[in-house]
């Protein structure tokens, strides 16, 4: 997914839960972030930011965040940004769910019992899936972590896959890392202890976990590759700079 007249900036602070003040060329610009993590570990002070002009040009701020630089690599924290990649991939057959014939039918935005999943469909052979897709914005090296915040909306998806696969629905967890480098993925166990187990149950339930890679800039966001997934390996967070 290529981002459009995307400027690069510097992170001067956050000064509220959705607005970040950036230094353009020289300008202190307001931008909008759309993550709900904490993102304590990446808008940190003079590193660079990648920014680009809000649709609303009235809005109170002006400027839109898409993605941090940190260890020398570029991380997106676009929120909308990995339901989008998985939805063109879903449909263009490039990502393909476990089980499934292609071609599939995709629905997003799919209300089931009390919970809003976002993708549900149909394979080739009419069996009915659901797929819910968390975005990944916090590692170590090469070791990816979710969640950075504790989550109780992702744990209620868990639960909701957990019970349509156990009701004969195909159930898919979709992780998208939204960063470079990535060899593995885990749980952060320290940051929200009951969602590793209610992975760990849906899966053996027969939700399949998917992480998937991508290959990340200050202005795109790609899918690139499965790495492995693991809910029980250790992770720690690196401190902030």
């Amino acid at each position: 997914m290529q981002y459009e007249n995307v400027e690069i900036g510097q992170v001067i602070k956050r000064i509220s839960r959705f607005t970040v003040q950036v230094d353009l060329n020289g300008e202190v610009v307001l931008a909008h972030l759309s993550n709900t993590g904490r993102n304590k570990e990446l808008l940190v002070p003079g590193h660079d930011i990648s920014i680009k002009k809000a649709a609303n040009p009235d809005r109170k701020t002006p400027y839109d965040i898409l993605a941090v630089a940190r260890d020398g690599r570029w991380i997106n924290i676009d929120s909308l940004a990995p339901n989008r990649v998985v939805n063109a991939a879903l449909r263009d057959g490039s990502l393909t769910l476990p089980g499934m014939q292609a071609p599939l039918t995709v629905h997003p935005e799919t209300t089931w019992r009390d919970s809003r999943l976002d993708f549900a469909g149909v394979d080739a052979t009419g069996a009915q899936w659901f797929a819910e897709t968390k975005g990944v914005t916090l590692a170590n090296g090469v070791h990816a972590a979710f969640p950075d915040a504790p989550t109780t909306r992702g744990l209620k998806h868990v639960h909701t896959l957990t019970m349509a696969q156990q009701e004969g629905i195909a159930s898919y967890l979709i992780f998208v890392v939204q960063l470079s480098g990535i060899e593995d993925m885990t749980i952060y166990k320290a940051r929200f202890p009951e969602l590793a187990p209610a992975i760990t149950n849906a899966k053996a339930a027969g939700v399949q976990v998917l992480a998937i890679a991508c290959d990340v800039g200050p202005d795109h966001i790609d899918l690139a590759h499965v790495v492995r997934f693991d809910e029980g390996l250790p992770f720690e967070e690196v401190d902030s700079d």
